[in-house]
């Protein structure tokens, strides 16, 4: 999955490039000190919390969207591709069922993650879908290994099938997610320092979750 690049957020405005020029215009009065000092730095408030603050808001709204809503050229999304692999869990579960019995462990347990992924991990945040994800991937490898040992060789087609299905998905995911946290963490970074940290605060653009363990660090407010 091709992605864009990070840019790289410098907090600047046309203003605090031309703020000698404004001095040299303000009115007789006003180019005495403080009245003129004044004046400069009402401007170069203006610049930084007004147009960097929009700037940094928009940084951080294109780079959430990596992971919520953005496609590759074939089409592929993390979204999208969690939706073919929770798909493809529940057809294989249903299959494996029939070969090993509903009571056995290693079905209850896949449906145990793949029933854990419908109640907790729809909201698309990235540490919960990271944990949930991870439950569920686990489960299905069992799951499957114990009921293509089992099935005919029909039933066996089919596991082979989905399971595919699942892990081809789940490799998209992997590697559409790793370059999103890069994405994430760089613009973590930016926020971090000042005053870029005051203007996230001011503007509602915290730092962004990882799709990673939610002790991993980088985990304070949602996409």
């Amino acid at each position: 999955m091709q992605l864009e690049q990070q840019e790289t957020f410098v907090i600047h405005g046309p203003q605090l490039e031309v703020l000698g020029e404004v001095e040299t215009k303000l009115p007789p009065p006003a180019k005495k000190r403080p009245t003129a000092v004044l004046a400069l730095v009402v401007l170069a408030l203006v610049s930084v919390f007004g147009i960097g603050g929009a700037r940094l808001k928009g940084l951080r709204s294109r780079t959430a969207q990596i992971y919520t809503t953005q496609q590759d050229e074939y089409g592929h999304s993390i979204q999208g591709d969690f939706a073919t692999q929770t798909d493809a869990a529940a057809s294989l579960i249903r299959v494996a069922s029939n070969v090993l019995g509903e009571a056995d462990a290693d079905v209850q347990a896949a449906q145990a993650a793949l029933d854990r992924w419908n109640a907790e991990a729809d909201a698309a945040q990235p540490a919960v879908q990271y944990s949930c994800n991870t439950t569920l991937v686990g489960a299905v490898d069992l799951l499957y290994t114990a009921a293509a040992d089992t099935a005919d060789a029909k039933t066996k087609g089919q596991l082979d099938d989905l399971y595919d299905s699942f892990t081809s998905a789940q490799a998209t995911i992997q590697r559409a997610a790793a370059e999103y946290n890069t994405q994430a963490e760089a613009y973590n970074e930016t926020v971090s320092g000042f005053p870029a940290k005051v203007l996230a605060g001011l503007w509602d653009a915290g730092t962004l979750q990882t799709f990673a363990p939610s002790d991993g660090g980088t985990v304070t407010t949602g996409t």
